[in-house]
């Protein structure tokens, strides 16, 4: 017995020392392929949307948090004034965002990705020892998810919430095996933190799909698991499981409410483009057929920017999945029709099959009917878009399916006396020889390979062709596919017959490495920060304008491009228009749609609506008065319409659209308010005086006025019923006026108008969150201990 008890703690060393060792290198790894940003403090990690919108949202957010006013619920820079945290402007309450209060906040955005690819790695190595594979499978199942294609090239598009949701999905699975290995509840516990994670990255799509993929795997449980489990299958075999992942999704769900109540509560004020509904909006950017070859040849299709000549709109990311964890992958499942891994292995790569080649299905939205049949059947689908996002899920199976192909061949190893083939090689063959066949294709004759997916898989006419640059690069990708599948197979075998040492493992992952490095290192682009500095147009204008004052840099063509949508929220500059995913109804409305620079073109009445101070166009206004000019872009002054007014008269109208009409064609809205009557209530009369700005804040704006005749005062915000209005700190009714804007009457003398935002679902959002963390924590404690405790008493 003491002989035993030694030779389990030198396997529990040895595995600790891999496990060290693994967590090493990834960490080197990670900090070596962002070396370019890493150790130059003067540049930034480049994606597009995050200098196209997002960077400028999180720099408000942490000025806020700077300024001592705690977290913003309402941002006034963009679309003349919006609710915040709904809109999801980034993972503002996810953890690593601690980093932005301390750095400057483009380091921390890139550290964070840094952070994350070491992570990737190691939750994916989590997930390995969960399901009980030997260190050596966990390194390569790491290995092969830390760089996967789909997940690392999403830097390019900035998009880091996406990859970090993708990251903690190996996580969540390995919680959710442990707790239905064990019963214990702090592993469901772990389970609804890391969801809850998940909705504060806040990528909510990727969090829905990788909850789809957990239910995946608790069916598995329940339908081939339970029924084969020594109780077999009682009713508390079913009912136990069931109800920990219930529950730790509906603890997950509380949790994350501080940033899902805010966002659901939106869509009652907010719209979003008339064309994303129906099922075409929800299988657009899905997967085209044609690049189910991304998955081991990146260069058939392309997906850089200026060689992609595939069927999406728009694509900045890869799917490769890399020669050797795909060729182990393979591997596993051939291997599961031999003698050598366990039963409950052999089970696991089952699910993990039909898991997968559900998750491509899917991600194939129109081109099958299994994404047809989940928009029928499962609830939020029809919300969503870009049915490819399940190829995040999809990934993580791959890995752990190398990893399983790896454990094979070391299981085979130690099994004494058994000399037959390790894999069926029927299997292996039928799996393999559509891939290996495109990719001795791709080695021989590249340009032949181009020209016949050209001609036979894309209808005749097709615009896009392939770049011939492609022909060397494609032909690179058959020779790494048929050498990585070459040296992962040739060694796989080698070990599982002992004619080579375990070691041999380290020549695999340097492949699979290098090999998924040459790829992912593509997407990752690192500029000069300094391009974020303002240059003299936005510093004039961050030097001139006044509280409540915006600017309007309308998207025209031209040959100088206008300031990207969001640049002047990065300075603190309020914008008329700007770029996110909602805009409030009433804004909408008064705008024709959803894209407010065509409706400030149709409608120039609105810009004096919007206090629009300041007008920067690509090219020379004459008649305006011009501030300042930069890179051809020129900034002028226009009149100074008034932020807050006593209209002359007003208009009481009986419905929106008349009051539309009226607001649009008013040339003065200091001549005539529009305001439409609500019932029960009397409406205003036009009142005499003056009123100006005294304190502006996000979330609280204060009017000094001197009211000559009690009336209406139009004010120019955006109106949303989270506002509440008080004149001398009594509370009075707020009016929307001029369809979109806020108006309460004031009686005559001098006050104090106060508007502050007030968002209850925040505040629901934000006790439930910090009551359910602490229940859960106190739960997953009790837990833990009584597991260390009953440890303890059975040695």
């Amino acid at each position: 017995m003491g002989e035993s008890g030694e030779v389990k703690g030198g396997a529990r060393g040895h595995g600790k020392a891999i496990l060290w060792v693994f967590l090493g290198g990834a960490a080197l790894a990670s900090v070596w392929f962002y070396r370019e940003f890493v150790f130059f403090a003067e540049r930034l990690i480049y994606g597009s949307d995050m200098l196209f919108e997002g960077i400028s949202l999180r720099r408000f957010y942490v000025d806020e948090i700077r300024a001592g006013r705690g977290v913003p619920l309402w941002i006034p820079h963009v679309y003349g004034g919006m609710p915040f945290v709904a809109l999801l402007p980034g993972p503002i309450f996810y953890p690593t965002t601690l980093l932005y209060l301390l750095m400057p906040l483009h380091r921390a955005i890139g550290w964070t990705f840094v952070l994350h690819t070491f992570l990737s790695g190691a939750f994916a190595y989590f997930m390995a020892r969960s399901f009980r594979l030997r260190p050596s499978s966990a390194v390569v199942c790491g290995v092969s998810f830390m760089f996967t294609g789909y997940v690392t090239s999403h830097l390019f598009g900035g998009h880091d919430g996406r990859m970090f949701a993708m990251t903690l999905i190996p996580l969540a699975i390995g919680s959710l095996q442990r707790g239905l290995d064990t019963g214990e509840a702090h592993w469901f516990g772990a389970l609804a933190l890391v969801v809850a994670m998940q909705i504060f990255t806040p990528h909510m799509q990727v969090m829905y799909f990788s909850c789809l993929a957990l239910s995946l795997f608790l069916l598995f449980h329940l339908l081939v698991r339970v029924p084969r489990a020594p109780e077999g299958g009682r009713r508390g075999a079913y009912a136990r499981p069931l109800a920990g992942f219930a529950l730790a999704l509906l603890a997950a769900i509380a949790i994350g409410g501080l940033q899902l109540f805010p966002t659901l509560a939106l869509l009652d004020d907010a719209t979003r483009a008339a064309t994303e509904r129906g099922y075409e909006f929800a299988a657009s950017y899905a997967l085209p057929p044609q690049e189910l070859t991304a998955l081991f040849l990146p260069d058939l299709v392309s997906s850089l920017p200026g060689r992609y000549w595939g069927q999406n709109p728009l694509k900045l990311h890869t799917e490769y999945l890399g020669a050797v964890p795909l060729a182990l992958a393979l591997f596993a499942i051939a291997s599961a029709f031999r003698p050598g891994l366990s039963r409950e292995h052999r089970r696991v790569i089952g699910f993990l099959v039909v898991a997968s080649l559900l998750g491509v299905l899917f991600a194939l939205g129109a081109a099958t009917p299994v994404h047809r049949l989940a928009y029928v059947v499962l609830p939020m689908i029809r919300s969503l878009r870009a049915p490819a996002m399940m190829l995040g899920p999809v990934s993580v199976f791959i890995a752990l399916l190398a990893g399983f192909g790896w454990e094979a061949a070391a299981a085979r190893r130690e099994t004494p006396g058994d000399e037959g083939p390790s894999v069926s090689w029927v299997a292996l063959a039928l799996l393999a020889g559509p891939v290996l066949l495109l990719g001795v294709v791709a080695a021989v004759n590249p340009r032949g390979l181009l020209r016949f997916v050209l001609l036979e898989w894309y209808p005749t006419g097709w615009p896009r062709e392939p770049d011939p640059a492609l022909v060397p690069a494609l032909r690179a990708n058959g020779m790494l596919l048929l050498g990585g599948f070459g040296l992962a197979w040739g060694v796989a075998l080698a070990v599982s017959r002992r004619k080579v040492s375990e070691l041999a493992l380290v020549l695999v992952v340097l492949f699979a490495v290098a090999d998924l490095w040459r790829v992912d290192s593509r997407y990752l682009e690192v500029r000069d920060a300094g391009e974020l500095e303002a240059d003299s147009v936005l510093t004039a204008l961050t030097s001139e304008t006044s509280p409540g004052e915006r600017v309007w840099a309308p998207a025209l063509a031209g040959s100088v491009p206008n300031y990207r949508p969001n640049r002047l929220i990065y300075h603190g500059v309020s914008s008329a228009t700007g770029r996110q995913k909602f805009l409030l109804r009433p804004f909408a409305r008064l705008v024709g749609g959803i894209q407010p620079d065509e409706g400030l073109l149709r409608y120039p009445a609105l810009l004096g609506l919007l206090d629009v101070r300041y007008l920067i166009t690509p090219g020379v206004q004459n008649g305006l008065d011009l501030v300042a000019e930069a890179g051809g872009r020129y900034l002028y002054r226009l009149p100074d319409p008034p932020h807050a007014f006593f209209p002359v008269d007003i208009a009481v109208v009986d419905d929106t659209a008349e009051a539309l009409a009226r607001t649009r064609s008013n040339p003065d809205p200091m001549t005539l308010t529009v305001v439409e009557a609500s019932s029960g209530r009397e409406p205003p009369a036009p009142g005499r005086g003056r009123a100006s700005i005294v304190g502006y804040e996000p979330d609280r704006i204060e009017l000094g006025a001197e009211v000559e005749l009690p009336g209406l005062l139009a004010v120019s915000e955006i109106f949303h019923p989270g506002w509440r209005a008080y004149v001398d700190d009594e509370e009075v009714p707020v009016w929307r006026v001029n369809v979109a804007f806020r108006g309460v009457e004031v009686p005559a003398g001098t006050h104090r108008i106060t508007f502050e935002y007030d968002s209850r679902s925040y505040r629901l959002g934000f006790w439930l969150s910090m009551l359910t963390m602490i229940g859960v924590g106190v739960v997953m404690w009790l837990s833990w201990r009584r597991s260390r405790l009953a440890s303890k008493s059975a040695i």
